[in-house]
């Protein structure tokens, strides 16, 4: 079986710098990261710098060629320097944004994805 947060929302094909903004021991850490991926539930990134399974940090997502989305999201999934990010709070405007910028990206296939 695979894990839940691969069922919970299509992935799609989203490639786009991001940032990437935590607090770790009392500081505010500001990273830059290569987004993979994006879905309803959640967004798929390389990130150079090391982060932990389970933080909490805000993502700043750009758009429907526009501002940036601002979106707080938990680490869930760590590879080398892929992570998965899982959105934890997504306002209907975010969500209609993100539904509308899925629509013009293709889908990532389900099965055998991992190249």
């Amino acid at each position: 079986m695979t894990g839940s947060i691969d069922s919970v929302s299509p992935r799609h094909v989203f490639e786009t710098r991001i940032r990437i903004r935590l607090e770790r021991c009392g500081k505010k850490l500001s990273l830059q990261g290569w987004a993979r991926d994006l879905s309803e539930s959640g967004l798929g990134a390389f990130v150079a710098e090391a982060l932990l399974l389970g933080e909490f940090v805000t993502l700043e997502i750009p758009v429907l060629d526009s501002d940036k989305q601002v979106i707080p999201a938990e680490v869930v999934r760590a590879l080398g320097t892929e992570y998965g990010f899982q959105f934890t709070a997504l306002s209907s405007e975010q969500r209609r944004q993100i539904q509308a910028t899925l629509r013009e990206r293709p889908a990532i296939p389900h099965c055998g994805a991992g190249q």
